[in-house]
């Protein structure tokens, strides 16, 4: 099967990504769709459906599904889209228990963050319409 991509939903996904990030204050942000090397073929090994590095202002989403290669619902996108932001708003926390350091990256605050993004994206007059 060969690699199709559909460049009209890439732009449309970008434009979305724009307003989001303009939704929630934090421009600057980069979106960049994940590419896998062989698409469609294999077992699916990798779950993940977007990821971002703290220090940097890129942020890679699945844009299309593993196996068959279809896009993916707007709303599933926005939604990784929110969970990825709230990653830069709401940083890992380090826990120390007696001589154990562990990094909680999915803390309590994390969720309530996400949980606000998700909020404020329903309330925007563009983006509301995708949520169902």
């Amino acid at each position: 099967m060969p690699d199709l991509i559909d460049p009209r939903h890439e732009a449309h996904v970008e434009y979305l990504f724009r307003r989001s990030c303009l939704v929630l204050g934090m421009e600057g942000f980069e979106l960049k769709p994940l590419r896998r090397r062989v698409r469609g073929r294999g077992k699916l090994r990798s779950f993940a459906l977007g990821y971002t590095k703290i220090g940097s202002k890129t942020i890679t989403v699945d844009l299309y599904t593993p196996r068959t290669m279809k896009p993916r619902k707007l709303d599933a996108i926005l939604r990784v889209i929110c969970h990825e932001i709230a990653h830069h708003q709401a940083p890992p926390r380090i826990v120390r228990s007696w001589f154990h350091h562990a990094r909680i990256i999915h803390h309590p605050l994390f969720w309530r963050q996400y949980k606000q993004n998700v909020e404020a994206l329903r309330k925007d007059t563009i983006l509301g319409t995708i949520f169902v």
